[in-house]
């Protein structure tokens, strides 16, 4: 169950280009010589392989041999043992969600049957979506029914062993799966949402994170790609810098370092590289090797309730109030106040405005994801903003899946 969690959350970190190229896909960073990866090339590197590999081999595997130590254990009292079973099933959720975000149709019925099965089908993402939600509802419950249990204990690197906070984080990714196809017909969106919308992140202080150790192998995975690896190859990408400009975001000094002298992010052309001291560069928070992996945000959280409630869903708040929430709740996760969130959030460009809440939603959640480059990513797909540069080299703006 321990290394399960960490490889789901070293992937999700890693800003590594053989393993993870999201942060480049999404238009936060690009890379300053090699710049291949920021104009979407996967093939040379095994890239999309290598997701397969993470997934499949390093988190799922491990998913199914714990279940099934868990299942055999007589000895286990049965209440623990949903709890347990329960935890199992929302990171074996959360992983495959990655893997149809990224691909669309993967094996699941089939997968994992060893020399049983060399050649799995691929299932319908559709299908693999509604399965892994019923899946999510079905943990949920039995978690808010042992929360007095423990789980894992010291093996749960992310809640220490809490069954009511694997209930919210198991609830919280169900609300996301259900926002991604808000606009899907027939998908039954909102009352997928609307079922746990009580039952989500409340806090920062909820947020599935894992903390990392000071040294390696348990050090984040961006601090061995910025700092140990000795290389200077990611710098900012003028997409997000100049929204961040236009708004006088207070997170820029956060985010980046070597900024104007205004604090102005300075931003290369998406894909076009260049000299790593000429421009902002990913900031000395991420430099830290115990820097938190962020799974899931309550920043993240508040933005999809922003966008129900926007839908005329039901809904704890209005619209306007969970945006603003949101958008708070990020300032403060990267060390600002709630003074610098009130002041951003009478900026024009993100003031709020009904009339453009799809935009406003969509370009601060997008902003917000910063250091989950996956969710990012995702984030522009399903809202269309903000508008992404075209690369450099690739002349195209980015691609809406991985190939196989």
């Amino acid at each position: 169950f321990a290394n399960s969690i960490k490889e789901l959350v070293d992937y999700v970190a890693s800003p590594n280009v053989n393993v993870n190229t999201f942060r480049l896909w999404s238009q936060h960073w690009t890379q300053t010589t090699y710049v291949d990866e920021s104009n979407y090339e996967l093939v040379e590197r095994n890239i999309n392989g290598e997701v397969f590999q993470r997934m499949y081999a390093r988190v799922l595997r491990d998913v199914k041999e714990a279940r099934g130590f868990v299942t055999d254990d007589a000895a286990l009292d049965a209440g623990e043992k949903s709890a347990q079973l329960a935890c199992l099933d929302v990171v074996e959720a959360y992983a495959y969600s990655i893997l149809v975000d990224v691909f669309g149709d993967v094996p699941r019925t089939e997968a994992l049957m060893g020399v049983e099965n060399l050649s799995p089908a691929y299932d319908d993402d559709a299908a693999i979506y509604a399965a892994i939600i019923d899946q999510l509802s079905a943990a949920v419950t039995a978690l808010k029914g042992q929360a007095s249990m423990g789980s894992f204990a010291g093996s749960d690197l992310i809640y220490g062993g809490s069954t009511s906070s694997w209930a919210m984080f198991g609830a919280s990714l169900k609300l996301r799966l259900a926002m991604r196809m808000a606009d899907v017909a027939g998908s039954n969106s909102q009352s997928l949402a609307e079922s746990v919308i009580n039952d989500v992140f409340m806090s920062n202080g909820d947020h599935a994170v894992l903390i990392y150790q000071t040294s390696t192998p348990n050090t984040n995975p961006l601090w061995e790609d910025l700092v140990q690896s000795g290389r200077t190859d990611f710098i900012a990408s003028n997409t997000l810098g100049d929204i961040m400009n236009a708004s006088n975001d207070p997170r820029r000094a956060m985010y980046f370092r070597n900024n104007s002298a205004a604090d102005s992010i300075i931003g290369n052309a998406h894909g076009a590289g260049g000299a790593y001291a000429d421009y902002s560069q990913p900031g000395n928070i991420l430099e830290d090797p115990t820097h938190a992996g962020i799974l899931l945000s309550y920043a993240e959280v508040e933005f999809h309730l922003a966008d129900a409630a926007n839908r005329g869903w039901t809904t704890p708040s209005t619209a306007d109030v969970h945006y603003a929430n949101a958008v708070s709740a990020s300032i403060i996760q990267w060390g600002g106040s709630q003074a610098d969130a009130d002041a951003f959030l009478m900026e024009p460009a993100v003031a709020w405005d009904a009339a453009n809440a799809e935009m406003l939603i969509g370009t601060q959640k997008w902003v917000a994801m910063y250091d989950q480059g996956l969710e990012a990513w995702s984030t522009w797909r399903m809202y269309d903003y903000p508008a992404m540069n075209i690369a450099a080299e690739a002349g195209t703006i980015p691609p809406y899946r991985y190939n196989y």
